[in-house]
């Protein structure tokens, strides 16, 4: 599995670099919050919904702790084949400790 730092995402959403941010929460928590740019594709409906998914670039997934963004990782990569998924390590809990400590994590 691949991952990319809450510092290594900051410097690429600086930079504007192409990307695809995938918050996999349950819609209620991403309502609550989410990273700026991100869509809401709930891990449950992601077999449903993968057409979402950027097959061009880079595409950035995560939950709230990152843990659970590693079924959707798997799915993406080796059902889906697709080269380039990165997992937002300690996902959005991490992101509001390291860069945005506003945000109403819950």
């Amino acid at each position: 599995m691949k991952f990319i730092t809450t510092y290594e995402l900051k410097e690429k959403i600086d930079r504007n670099e192409p990307l695809q941010i995938i918050d996999t929460r349950d819609a209620n928590k991403f309502a609550m919050s989410h990273l700026q740019g991100a869509i809401n594709i709930p891990q449950i409906d992601l077999p449903e919904q993968a057409h979402l998914v950027s097959f061009d670039i880079p595409v950035v997934i995560y939950c709230m702790y990152g843990v659970k963004s590693q079924a959707p990782y798997l799915y993406l990569t080796e059902k889906l084949k697709h080269k380039n998924i990165l997992i937002l390590d300690g996902g959005i809990y991490q992101w509001g400790t390291d860069i945005e400590p506003e945000l109403d994590i819950a």
